[in-house]
């Protein structure tokens, strides 16, 4: 599932959004920008082990869907948040290092610049792709958010908060997405967005989302999306097995 289904009439209004912030900056002190975004609870706690969940219930979904020919699966807001965050982390580190294969990142294991990631090799085996795994690029580990989480709520929408820059500076951003099926695909409807205290137009959300939506699925687009259920801490997505 690679592409995501959302409004792109925002688009247009990031440019009158860049000068708004232009304005604020030039007109008010620099703390003006660091305002607070609502509290979506306690933070969300990242693991190597929640990210290998994740990547083992992708793979078990994947080698499930060839035989039942239906597909089922059910993700924590930890799993989930853990695997984009370490991901992300991965990511910024091969790109500072230059590598762009994987090839390249397993004849760096053991490397001392990649000593803080210890489940390297269970990474490894999930980019390499194969029955029931995806086959993402190492830059598609990213996504263009720092220190993300990923919160399943309860009334169905989806809240994800993090840091992007604006202005040169570390700003607060948090999006609310309303996710539901529609032809088969995941489809991330815009409900709100804060960068620092300014209202973000949905098109924000073009490069986050898209990236959202293929991670959460790991690239998979063998499933025919018929259902999405989101509950307090949990996103079920069930649907056909695509062939």
């Amino acid at each position: 599932m690679n592409q995501l289904i959302h409004r792109v009439s925002g688009l247009r209004a990031i440019p009158l959004l860049v000068a708004v912030l232009v304005l604020l900056a030039g007109c008010q002190t620099p703390g003006f920008l660091q305002a607070e975004l609502p509290d979506d609870g306690p933070a969300i706690a990242v693991s190597q082990a929640a990210a290998l969940r994740f990547m083992e219930k992708l793979q078990t979904a994947g080698q499930q869907a060839t035989q039942s020919q239906s597909v089922s699966l059910t993700v924590s807001e930890q799993e989930v948040t853990s695997f984009l965050s370490i991901g992300s982390q991965l990511s910024q580190q091969l790109e500072a290092m230059n590598v762009d294969s994987v090839a390249q990142l397993e004849q760096l294991q053991g490397s001392p610049q990649l000593a803080q990631f210890e489940g390297l090799g269970d990474w490894l085996q999930f980019l390499r792709g194969g029955e029931g795994l995806p086959n993402l690029s190492l830059s598609e580990l990213g996504l263009s958010l720092q220190e993300p989480q990923v919160h399943f709520r309860g009334d169905g929408q989806i809240v994800i908060r993090g840091y992007a820059q604006a202005l040169g500076q570390k700003q607060p951003l948090r999006l609310v997405l309303a996710p539901r099926a529609s032809e088969g695909e995941l489809v991330l409807d815009f409900v709100e967005g804060k960068l620092g205290p300014v209202s973000v137009p949905e098109g924000i959300i073009d490069q986050i989302g898209l990236g959202l939506s293929r991670l959460i699925l790991a690239g998979q687009d063998y499933v025919r999306v018929s259902q999405i259920r989101v509950s307090d801490g949990a996103l079920t997505v069930s649907g056909a097995y695509r062939r």
